[in-house]
């Protein structure tokens, strides 16, 4: 197998391809094709997707990444089941902007959506064109014709290499869109649980991770933070600093500061010194002293009604709830790494970026330089669901690899750095109100959210989203930012109601100025919004005196949802019983209780529905989790098991946030830099999770990665509502705050 770096080579020498050709046209008289993917309209050259070199590789290129979802393995399966070979002959490029696709962000559970059915049918185009060149040269119908691990036979025994008929034919031209994929029926690949393809590399050490990468005549970078997010440099005696062991340039550009060395232990004590002794001018203090949550409520804010049904007849009583939720962040157990290199003014950066082509475009910006001068290469880092350090650190790369042209800089942040200057996920104030029948059925629904943004990633027409360049002497500030639009929705992503209800209105409260930098954390909006109207229809469940499960049914119109409910509560063993509230349900010590919740992800993606069961300690209001169980329905299946990796790995992520994660901050700047002062769920914390899959070949494959991280943090709330019959209004559920339930 040739190294990376010689398979690039040879495509730079433009060893793939030749001119214009032809597909082979299918029988008439088909189905009409589906609608072209997004992905393709914006990426339409065939070449970009998949490529047969000359000596038999078969080389397929995806824009989106491997965060340590699977994706990449997903990939892999549906190009081997489109052009009928063995996955493992396949050489897979991922994330470059010299030769991949621009597909964007790898985020939002859009990789398999949109991303894995443009490299099917551009697969499927590529076999049914190599299977057209060996119909006419055998003078065949494309019938007798039959693919069998790259090698195209026909009758009496011909055969034809995929090389062979490429030679004959080129891929450099536009996919054909109306190529049809396999039916499900007739896959061998799609819809089994194929281990994952980059699991080995790191289980046995290999070098994976962009923190292993060591080229030849690496240095090492680190960047001195100033004290708050508004300080700025007043000095700084330069000489002094250049004087400090191993210490080989010192970059200061406006309030930016940094310093490369020949030893990475070196750079961060440097960097350490060097803050020490600079002076700083601080800036106004965080929310005006006041609390994230009065800020939201209090503060100018954008106010748009988003969603609104027909009213219909008016509910003889309301219920209203308020739901908050404080600042969580990524938390990543390694903290985000770049390289960079600079050659004849043109910019090279390695980076584990969700969005390696947004990068180079912020890049540019920051740097004020040209985007075809600057290359981004995606490698493995620290799986963070949502916008890190990855971006900001590649940037600090560049700006001190400047300093040492032909030399690449490598920046890895501390932890601390981390977790105190990464964008975090912004903190939510949800109020809920609702009238209700005399039986006690919905009547009408409103959902108001203030939030501040849920997305500042780099990618913009304008400005930089990279935090260093802000403090330049010659700043790139960011764009102001914006609130997603429904149907994916920001702040408000599903906060439209699954349930049928008359009435509707959906209303959002949007602070662009956001004194902590906020941007995208899992879900974005998505999981706390899930959470408050879950909790809020349990208790209006309750408020009617019926069963939550039987009470959702009641409301529920989409078969889809309805089967993902009653297949995760058959799961789980559910009675059906009112919650009574005011009333725990004691067993010893502890209030044991059981709790429901359910989403179909920004009301368009996967359908799923989970059921816990936690337990409270009436002394300390600690709550632990026994158990959870899971049902989804995501369409067609392409990794079974990479389905059940990424429900259940979200709902032990969502359990973490529920009960554990919350930042706080002094005046400055946020101070939850360690896991001692952000805690998060630890592997004796986690329970006995089942999860089922309800597949559906039929249907085209929906988003995934986010869908279990609502209704899991739903599912929690409502089993402690269940236990205490007390409504805790605050995520996360610390145990000072459900004791302060106990005893309200």
């Amino acid at each position: 197998m040739p190294s990376r770096r010689a398979f690039l080579g040879a495509f730079a020498a433009g060893t793939a391809g030749l001119a214009i050709g032809f597909r082979w046209q299918e029988a008439a008289g088909q189905a009409a094709p589906a609608p072209v993917t997004p992905m393709l309209r914006s990426n339409p050259r065939l070449d970009s997707w998949v490529r047969i070199t000359p000596d038999g590789r078969i080389v397929v290129l995806t824009g989106r990444v491997e965060l340590g979802q699977g994706v990449l393995t997903a990939m892999r399966q549906i190009a081997a089941e489109e052009l009928d070979v063995a996955p493992e002959r396949i050489e897979l490029i991922s994330g470059d902007t010299a030769q991949t696709a621009n597909e964007g962000v790898t985020a939002g559970s859009q990789s398999i959506r949109f991303g894995g059915e443009a490299l099917g049918v551009a697969c499927a185009d590529a076999r049914a064109t190599l299977l057209g060149v060996a119909a006419t040269q055998w003078s065949m119908e494309r019938a007798a014709l039959g693919v069998r691990d790259g090698v195209i036979e026909g009758l009496g025994g011909r055969r034809m290499t995929y090389a062979e008929a490429a030679s004959h034919v080129s891929l450099v031209r536009p996919v054909d869109t109306t190529a049809r994929r396999k039916p499900p029926m007739a896959a061998t690949l799609i819809g089994t649980s194929m281990p994952r393809t980059d699991i080995p590399a790191k289980v046995f050490g290999r070098q994976v991770f962009i923190h292993d990468m060591r080229p030849e005549g690496l240095l090492f970078g680190a960047v001195a933070r100033p004290p708050g997010y508004a300080a700025k440099l007043v000095s700084l005696d330069m000489d002094w600093a250049r004087g400090l062991p191993g210490v080989v340039a010192v970059v200061r550009d406006g309030s930016f500061l940094g310093v490369v060395a020949r030893r990475e232990e070196q750079a961060n004590d440097a960097a350490r010194k060097i803050v020490a002794a600079a002076r700083w001018q601080d800036g106004a203090a965080l929310f005006g002293g006041k609390t994230a949550f009065d800020h939201l409520l209090t503060a100018p804010a954008e106010t748009r009604t988003i969603h609104t049904t027909e009213a219909g007849p008016a509910g003889a009583r309301s219920h209203r709830a308020e739901y908050r939720r404080g600042f969580q962040a990524h938390a990543s157990i390694g903290a985000s790494c770049a390289l960079a290199r600079w050659d004849d003014g043109r910019l090279t950066v390695w980076s584990h970026t969700q969005g390696p082509f947004p990068l180079r475009g912020d890049l540019a910006r920051g740097l004020r330089m040209q985007p075809d001068a600057i290359r981004v290469i995606h490698a493995q880092g620290s799986g963070c669901y949502g916008h890190n350090g990855a971006d900001d650190v590649a940037l600090d790369a560049a700006l001190l690899a400047r300093a040492v042209p032909g030399k690449p800089v490598r920046v890895h942040w501390t932890h601390e750095e981390e977790m105190v200057w990464e964008p975090w996920g912004s903190a939510m104030v949800v109020r809920l109100e609702a009238g209700l029948g005399a039986d006690g059925g919905l009547a009408s629904w409103a959902h108001d959210v203030w939030s501040f943004p849920h997305s500042t990633r780099p990618g913009g027409s304008s400005g930089c989203n990279l935090r260093s360049a802000w403090y330049l002497e010659n700043p790139v500030p960011p764009p102001r930012a914006t609130d997603g639009a429904l149907p994916n929705g920001a702040a408000a992503r599903n906060a439209v109601p699954i349930y049928a209800v008359p009435g509707q209105k959906v209303t959002t409260h949007f602070h662009a100025e956001m004194p902590v930098r906020t941007s995208a954390l899992r879900t974005l909006g998505g999981y706390f919004n899930v959470v408050a109207a879950e909790m809020f229809m349990d208790e209006c469940a309750a408020l009617a005196g019926q069963d939550p499960v039987a009470y959702r049914l009641r409301h529920l119109r989409d078969p889809r949802l309805v089967a993902v409910l009653q297949r995760a509560v058959a799961l789980s063993g559910w009675q059906p019983r009112p919650v009574t509230l005011g009333r725990g349900r004691a067993q010893g010590t502890e209030l044991v209780g059981t709790g429901v919740g359910l989403s179909k992800y920004k009301n368009s993606d996967s359908h799923v529905a989970v059921v816990a069961r936690v337990a409270v300690d009436v002394g300390s209001g600690a709550v632990r989790v026994q158990r959870m169980w899971a049902a989804t329905e995501a369409g067609r299946a392409v990794n079974p098991d990479g389905i059940a990796n990424q429900i259940e790995g979200g709902m032990v992520q969502s359990a973490s946030w529920t009960l554990m994660e919350e930042g706080r901050w002094d005046g400055r700047r946020m101070t939850s830099e360690d896991y001692h002062a952000y805690p998060i769920i630890g592997f004796g914390q986690v329970p006995a999770i089942e999860s089922v899959l309800i597949d559906r070949p039929d249907l085209p494959a929906l988003g995934v990665g986010e869908g279990s991280q609502g209704p899991t943090g739903a599912a929690i709330a409502n089993a402690i509502l269940d236990a205490t019959g007390r409504h805790v209004p605050e995520v996360p559920f610390t145990p000072e705050r459900v004791l302060a339930a106990l005893r309200a």
